[in-house]
């Protein structure tokens, strides 16, 4: 009679090199459809914040020296009441300077008090911060600032080596 025919299925192996060409495409779409973005940091101190209050009265009122940005204008205030020492308007070219020079002369009018507080608006641009950071700090070249502090007299490195950072509320 009939014979039985064994047949065996052979097993096809899968070919994997379209799907590893699909892959390596992916891969290249996607590296180049990716942004790739600088970050920042500006390097400040955290805000002081004492909780526990105090009975005892205070010696002299702090310094409390605060910079207000403004997009047209610059106000330097001082104390817990914020009074208004000085403005800078934007629209003279020599407001950096004029800060400059204010700064300094507060910082040795008030040799103890290190550290001041920059306030701008939300939408003030980066580099303006870094640049009015700059101003602040950094002492030009041919001045040599020295200060009588209660602990003897010394010469300053920078303006104000404290500088903190707090978004500006009123507008």
């Amino acid at each position: 009679m009939f014979k039985k025919i064994r047949r065996e299925d052979k097993l096809e192996k899968l070919n994997l090199v379209p799907i590893m060409d699909a892959v390596f495409i992916f891969i290249f779409f996607l590296l180049f459809s990716a942004q790739f973005i600088k970050l920042f940091e500006i390097e400040t101190e955290a805000p002081i914040v004492n909780e526990v209050p105090s009975n005892k009265p205070l010696e002299k009122e702090p310094l409390n020296l605060k910079l207000k940005v403004y997009e047209r204008k610059l106000e330097l205030v001082k104390g817990l009441d914020e009074v208004v020492i000085d403005t800078f308007f934007k629209s003279e070219g020599s407001y950096k300077e004029k800060l400059k020079e204010r700064s300094l002369q507060i910082r040795q009018e008030f040799p103890d008090d290190d550290q001041i507080i920059i306030s701008p608006l939300p939408n003030i641009q980066y580099e303006e911060i870094v640049k009015l950071i700059d101003t602040i700090q950094v002492i030009p070249k041919d001045t040599m600032i020295k200060v009588e502090t209660k602990k003897g007299s010394r010469t300053l490195s920078k303006i104000f080596k404290q500088i903190v950072l707090e978004p500006l509320d009123d507008v």
